[in-house]
């Protein structure tokens, strides 16, 4: 059985206890819209959200994944957001409950990923009389916290606001620029009967139709820069960022048309095939001297910054070869237009249509004989690398090469050996989510997926333990796919109990653990910048023995030649999660430079 639409929910006037609720309303309304997973935890003030839930599970619909931490929550929409194109939701009760959520919601407003978190709070009337976790605006106000870090939000004081407030969260979340949105309802709202008349019956056409615009005098100009530059047999360069997603096949040809050098932020990864011959790596933070060898070549005249909300590490600290008055800045959502004041040119629009119309004029422009283009490109190398080699693309430049093989001098595992193995042994399709720490760098400078949609990571507030819950949330939204989480010891210490649910749901996560026995990247930082001597060890653990603990698979792997000797095959088929507790030499700095 499936939920009604909204415009036919009818309510019946004889059994009150038949009556849909305001949260039967939420929940039919997530429905409608495809969702499949609420993720949080119940309390006493959300518990008519969970009943809800449990309705429409009973009759086949969406369902509730109760999570061991609000921010696990938080972190599992995130990755079910990325991995559908939904809207990512999670919930929890008022006072800490909230709280605990919200680390987990600003990561998602820094990567711009739609969320819709739903939080409880104490009986309408009793607000101010200090009832028991009361944070309504008379105490600590819990919705004046999230309001730095949403879209939109609200809190529900009457049921006849729900339904509108409902559907401009979802809206406001699920357009440029796409975050997440908060509704705080007060229990007894949630248990109030649902508004008789509701009539929208195009809401989810309306917010699931993919949006499509450009400020055309701006393309008109960038139109005339661009064949300027080519007619004159000078250059161009892209600097793709991770807002491109589903734009890069047009991104792609617009270079193969043009012979148009790519280089990727580090979140743009996920969006430009690494081993197209045109592709020359990531620029900043763990990068690639070709990334930034292509855009200080003396012969570009025009940058074009796609996509990206041109922050730190993707400016590579703000740096000037990237920031001129060569730079386009093209993205959907001009409120990042304050960081490019030096760019010629700012263009608004989605970036798909953005280079739909590009290409469409180079074309025209070709075939009437007005502008000549060289378009002898090779389209990728990687069918021409053996297994062994399919780690690292060719024409991109790492730092050592040679790592990547195995060596007999190794007494503890290489990152960059444990990179190849994975790519090697798992299917192409197996996603990857990566934790804040050291593997962040080891895999922006290193790890060169297949299918670059695959890799995941948030960088915006840098969350310890967000891969954990967004590789949960991954596996749910793509069912039966391996989901490789790249973690570090730190992280998993501080969010490792989510594992539990990825055991009662009996998905194929596997999460791997650099273990350093510190925090590793704070470490490394700090002896580069820092003045002062600092502690940042950490007790040895087993994690293998507390993934067994925890009825996971778990295995321990302390030098190379365990590495070599693992099942990979019986690692990813098997049906529920794995950890390998990877130990590494604690003293291997990562690529943690700017490049």
């Amino acid at each position: 059985m499936t939920a009604q639409p909204l415009s036919q929910i009818k309510l019946p006037s004889n059994n009150q206890s038949e009556q849909k609720t305001l949260a039967d309303l939420i929940v039919d309304s997530l429905e409608e819209l495809g969702v499949e997973y609420v993720f949080g935890i119940p309390g006493g003030h959300n518990s008519a959200l969970f009943e809800a839930l449990a309705r429409a599970e009973r009759r086949g619909g969406i369902r509730a994944i109760l999570t061991c931490h609000e921010t696990g929550a938080a972190f599992m929409a995130h990755g079910y957001a990325r991995e559908t194109g939904k809207i990512g939701v999670c919930c929890a009760t008022t006072g800490p409950g909230a709280t605990n959520l919200m680390t987990g919601v600003a990561s998602a407003y820094a990567d711009g990923v739609p969320v819709l978190a739903i939080t409880a709070q104490t009986l309408l009337s009793h607000f101010s009389w200090g009832a028991f976790q009361e944070s309504s605006p008379d105490t600590i106000d819990t919705v004046a916290m999230f309001d730095r870090c949403t879209r939109y939000n609200t809190l529900v004081t009457h049921p006849n606001q729900l339904a509108r407030k409902l559907f401009a969260a979802l809206t406001t979340a699920l357009r440029s620029p796409q975050g997440p949105a908060h509704l705080s309802i007060p229990v007894d709202l949630l248990r109030s009967p649902a508004p008789e008349s509701i009539s929208y019956p195009h809401l989810s056409q309306l917010l699931t139709q993919p949006s499509s615009f450009v400020d055309l005098a701006a393309l008109e100009e960038l139109w005339q820069a661009l064949y300027g530059v080519l007619s004159r047999g000078r250059k161009v360069v892209l600097l793709v960022g991770q807002d491109c997603g589903g734009a890069s096949q047009e991104i792609t040809t617009f270079a193969e048309l043009t012979n148009t050098l790519i280089v990727t932020t580090q979140g743009g990864k996920s969006c430009i095939d690494p081993y197209h011959s045109l592709a020359r790596g990531v620029f900043g933070f763990a990068g690639h001297k070709t990334a930034r060898e292509a855009l200080s070549d003396e012969s570009v005249d025009l940058i074009l910054a796609v996509g990206t909300t041109l922050g730190h590490w993707a400016t590579s600290q703000w740096d000037k070869v990237l920031l001129n008055d060569k730079l386009v800045h093209i993205h959907p959502a001009n409120i990042y237009f304050t960081r490019s004041p030096m760019a010629r040119l700012h263009v608004q629009g989605t970036i798909k249509r953005v280079f739909q119309e590009l290409v469409a004029r180079l074309e025209t422009m070709q075939q009437n004989g007005k502008l000549y283009l060289d378009t002898s490109v090779s389209l990728s190398v990687s069918s021409k690398l053996s297994l062994s080699d399919r780690h690292k693309p060719p024409q991109i430049e790492v730092k050592e090469p040679e790592s990547y093989q195995p060596s007999e001098t190794d007494s503890f595992v290489k990152p960059q050996r444990l990179i190849s193995l994975l790519l090697q042994h798992f299917p192409k399709e197996t996603r990857f989510t990566v934790d804040i720490g050291n593997w962040l760098s080891w895999s922006i400078h290193y790890l060169f997926p297949p299918c670059p949609e695959n890799y995941r990571l948030s960088i915006g507030t840098a969350s310890m333990g967000w891969g954990i819950g967004s590789a949960i949330g991954t596996a749910l939204g793509a069912p039966k796919t391996p989901v490789v989480c790249l973690t570090g010891d730190g992280c998993f210490l501080m969010h490792g109990n989510e594992l539990a649910v990825a055991v009662s749901q009996q998905l194929p996560v596997i999460f791997v653990i650099l273990n350093d026995r510190s925090y590793g990247m704070v470490k490394h930082r700090h002896r580069q910048t820092g003045k002062e001597p600092l502690e940042f060890a950490l007790p040895s653990v087993d994690f293998s023995l507390i993934a067994r603990a925890m009825g996971a698979n778990g295995h321990t792997i302390r030098h190379s030649q365990d590495l070599e000797q693992l099942d990979y095959q019986a690692i990813y088929t098997h049906p529920g999660p794995t950890v390998l507790d990877v130990h590494i030499d604690s003293e291997q700095v990562p690529p943690m430079g700017m490049y």
